[in-house]
C-alpha cells in the first residue's frame, strides 16, 4: 500500500486544483475559438481530417494510378515551322492589333509541331484517363468549409508567412492551410507547429491523400504543387494564392457573393493573349467552330459584325476569337477561387494536365509564351468539361518605379481587382450594349471601332458615363513577383539600393489603399529572423553563421528607412 501523508496529500491535492483549473480556463478559451486549429497544425479543433477515412487514400491512389497508366511517353519537342509568325507574347489593345494575325490558327499549329503521331497518342490516353474517372468513385472525397491555401516549402514557406500576416492584418479570419511538399516536412516543425497556429492556419502534406508508399512513386515540380495544394487542402470552398501574392482587402464572404455562388471557380487575366495550339482542341476533343467569331480580343460583348468586315475572309483573325475556344485574354494563375464539390472533375482532369504539364501541356497549352506553367490548366479543363467559370474582365494593373540612367519603368507586382465590383461592370455593360444593339440595323460594320475605346466605355474606372457607385474597382491582391520579398537575395544583391541608399520599389501606394507592403515585411524579417531568431530552414541553408549579422543589418538598414518614408507614402494627397 502506498502511504502518503497528510502534508504531502494537501500539496499534491493544491498542484491537482491548479491543473484543473488551468485545463477547465483552456477548454473555455478553445471552445470560444472554435476556428482555431489546434497547437500541432495537424487537425482542425474537435474535427478530424477530410481525409481521416481510408477510403479518400484509396479513392485518390486511384486517381494517381489512373493518371501514371494513361500518361503518354516521352516528351515534346519544341520545334516551330515558317508558318509560325509568333516571337514573343501579344497584347489585347489598340497598339498590338498589328500584331493579331501572328495568332492565327495557320501560325498557332506552326508554333509547335505536333506529328499526327503524337495527336494521336495524346488523344487516346487523355480519352482512357477521362473514362478511368467515371469508374472511380470520386463521390467519396467530401471537403468541408471554406479557407485559403498556399504552396510552401523551403523559400516559399517565408514568403508564405508573410502572406498569412497580411491576411490577418486585414482581419480576414477564414482559415488558412500551408502545403509542404513532400521533401521539406522534416524541416518545417517549427514553422508548422510554432508559427502558423498563432495566425489559425496549419500545414497540409501529399500524404493526407496519398497513402507514403504511393507518393514514392511520382516526380513532382514546383509548379505542379498548386495541383496537388488544391487536392489536399480540406476545404470545399477554397482560394488559392501563390506565396509571394497579397490579398489587402478583407476576404471574409468572398464565397457568398457572384458570380462565385454560380460558377464556383473564379480566375484573373495576365497582360498577354492566349497563345494555345490550336491541336489541343483536337487532343481533347472540345467542339470548335472556326467560321464562327464570337468575340475581338476581350471583347465579347460586342457584336462581330461590328469589328468584322468580310466574314468570308478570317484567315488572319485571332485562333482564340473563334466560338469554342479558350477566351481571352490568358489567364494569370496566382490566385484562383474554386468549389470543389461543383469542379471535382475539373480539377482532377487539371491534375493530368500539371502531371504531364513539362514534358507536354505546358508547352501545348502556352507554345513558350510568357509565364509557361500551370497557369491555363484549370481554365482548359473547365472548358473540357462544360463547366461554368467566370475570369475577370479588369485588366492586371502594375505597381513599380522608375529606374535611373533611363532605363525604364520596373514593375515589381502585378494588381489583380475584386470580382465582384468586377461583375458588376461587366454586367452593366452586358445590359448597355444590348441596348445599344437591339436592332439588327445596328449590327453593322464600324470603321472606327477600337478595343481601347470598348474597354474604356464599359470596362475601365475612367469612363463617366458609369454611375460613380459602379465605377471603383477595388485591387484585391497584389502579386509582388520581381523582386519577391527574399530578403536573401535583396541583401545579396543589393537590389533596392543605390549609391548607397535604399529606395522604395512601391511608388504609387494610393493604388493600394496605402498599404505600405515594404515596411510590413521587412517588421516582420527583423522580428522573425533577427529578434527571435525562428529557425526557418531557408534562412540557414543560404546564410552561414559567420553572414547572419550582416544579413541582419541590411534588414535594420532597409526597415529603418521604410519607416522613415512611411508617413510620406502614405499620407492621403
Amino acid at each position: 500500500m502506498i502511504n502518503i501523508s497528510g502534508r504531502r496529500f494537501s500539496r499534491l491535492f493544491k498542484i491537482s486544483a491548479i491543473v484543473l483549473c488551468v485545463f477547465i480556463i483552456s477548454a473555455v478559451f478553445l471552445s470560444s475559438n472554435r476556428g482555431l486549429y489546434n497547437v500541432t497544425g495537424l487537425e482542425n479543433n474537435n474535427e478530424p481530417s477530410f481525409a481521416s477515412d481510408p477510403s479518400i487514400k484509396k479513392t485518390f491512389s486511384s486517381i494517381f494510378d489512373a493518371i501514371k497508366k494513361h500518361s503518354p511517353d516521352k516528351e515534346v519537342v519544341r520545334k516551330k515551322n515558317d508558318n509560325c509568325l509568333l516571337d514573343g507574347t501579344v497584347g489585347t489593345g489598340n497598339n498590338d492589333v498589328k500584331n493579331w494575325h501572328r495568332l492565327s490558327q495557320k501560325s498557332m499549329e506552326g508554333c509547335l509541331e505536333l506529328s499526327d503521331s503524337e495527336i494521336n497518342t495524346l488523344k487516346s490516353k487523355h480519352d482512357a484517363y477521362i473514362q478511368s474517372l467515371e469508374e472511380i468513385a470520386v463521390e467519396k472525397i467530401h471537403y468541408k468549409g471554406k479557407g485559403i491555401a498556399i504552396v510552401g516549402g523551403g523559400k516559399f514557406s517565408l514568403l508564405a508567412f508573410l502572406v498569412v500576416k497580411t491576411i490577418r492584418k486585414f482581419e480576414t479570419t477564414l482559415p488558412i492551410e500551408i502545403f509542404i511538399p513532400p521533401q521539406d516536412v522534416e524541416d518545417e516543425l517549427e514553422f508548422c507547429q510554432q508559427l502558423l497556429p498563432e495566425d489559425n492556419a496549419k500545414c497540409i502534406y501529399l500524404s493526407d491523400i496519398l497513402p507514403s508508399q504511393d507518393i514514392k512513386k511520382y516526380e513532382f515540380k514546383r509548379y505542379q504543387y498548386k495541383s496537388l495544394a488544391i487536392l489536399a487542402s480540406s476545404f470545399d470552398d477554397l482560394l488559392l494564392i501563390d506565396a509571394d501574392n497579397f490579398p489587402i482587402k478583407n476576404l471574409d464572404g468572398i464565397f457568398d457573393n457572384e458570380p462565385y455562388t454560380s460558377t464556383g471557380l473564379i480566375l484573373w487575366p495576365d497582360f498577354w493573349r492566349r497563345s494555345a495550339n490550336p491541336k489541343f482542341y483536337e487532343i481533347t476533343g472540345i467542339e470548335l467552330d472556326t467560321k464562327k467569331r464570337v468575340r475581338n480580343a476581350i471583347d465579347d460583348l460586342t457584336p462581330p459584325e461590328v469589328y468584322t468586315e468580310d466574314f468570308s475572309k478570317l484567315a488572319d483573325v485571332p485562333f482564340h476569337d473563334f466560338s469554342g475556344t479558350l477566351p481571352d485574354p490568358s489567364t494569370e494563375s496566382g490566385q484562383m477561387m474554386i468549389n470543389k464539390g461543383k469542379h471535382m472533375k475539373t480539377l482532377l482532369l487539371a491534375l493530368y494536365y500539371n502531371v504531364n504539364g513539362p514534358s507536354w501541356y505546358y508547352p501545348i497549352l502556352s507554345q513558350g509564351a510568357a509565364g509557361e506553367g500551370d497557369k491555363e490548366t484549370v481554365i482548359a479543363a473547365a472548358l473540357h468539361n462544360k463547366a461554368k467559370f467566370y475570369q475577370v474582365k479588369f485588366k492586371t494593373g502594375v505597381e513599380g518605379y522608375h529606374q535611373s540612367n533611363g532605363r525604364g519603368f520596373r514593375g515589381v507586382a502585378m494588381l489583380q481587382h475584386d470580382f465582384v465590383q468586377d461583375f458588376a461592370r461587366y454586367e452593366d455593360a452586358t445590359a448597355r450594349i444590348k441596348e445599344l444593339y437591339s436592332t439588327e440595323s445596328f449590327k453593322q460594320f464600324d470603321s472606327g471601332y477600337s478595343i481601347d475605346a470598348f474597354y474604356e466605355k464599359y470596362i475601365s474606372q475612367v469612363n463617366t458615363d458609369i454611375p460613380e457607385e459602379k465605377r471603383k474597382i477595388d485591387v484585391l491582391f497584389v502579386h509582388s513577383h520581381l523582386p519577391k520579398f527574399d530578403p536573401v537575395p535583396l541583401w545579396q544583391s543589393q537590389d533596392l539600393i543605390e549609391d548607397g541608399k535604399h529606395f522604395r520599389s512601391y511608388t504609387s501606394l494610393k493604388k493600394i489603399n496605402y498599404f505600405d507592403i515594404e515596411l510590413q515585411n521587412f517588421e516582420i524579417f527583423d522580428k522573425y529572423i533577427c529578434q527571435d531568431t525562428i529557425a526557418f530552414p531557408y534562412i540557414k541553408n543560404e546564410v552561414k553563421d559567420a553572414d547572419m549579422p550582416d544579413l541582419c543589418n541590411y534588414i535594420k538598414n532597409r526597415l529603418s528607412y521604410l519607416q522613415e518614408t512611411h508617413e510620406s507614402v502614405t499620407s492621403v494627397a
